[in-house]
């Protein structure tokens, strides 16, 4: 027997908790969200991992808000940096990396 791929199966979104103890969606990685973070942070991925090494907390930021705007479209950047501790930090960066990696 061949094992199928079904095609039509979707990811399914990762969730992250931040400092107000609430779990926000981060949607899967697919055109649409990779379009939506160019648009939000101005550049694409191709520049993602330079602006990650160098403007850190700023590419991280904007970069978290862009996926959570997708399911939280009432979330501002600000709003999102003030949700986003010392705390949180360490396994927000570790869900972003899986997610990035499959991206």
């Amino acid at each position: 027997m061949k094992n199928e791929v079904n095609i039509l199966a979707e990811e399914k979104p990762k969730s992250i908790t931040l400092a107000d103890g609430k779990e926000y969606k981060i949607p899967p990685i697919d055109m649409t969200t990779l379009a939506n973070i160019e648009k939000t942070m101005g550049f694409g991925l191709g520049r993602l991992q330079y602006k990650l090494e160098n403007e850190t907390m700023t590419t991280m930021r904007s970069l978290i808000y862009a996926l959570l705007k997708e399911e939280q479209s009432d979330l501002d950047i600000d709003n999102v940096g003030h949700l986003i501790t010392l705390k949180e930090l360490s396994s927000i960066s570790s869900t972003i990396s899986e997610i990035m990696a499959l991206a």
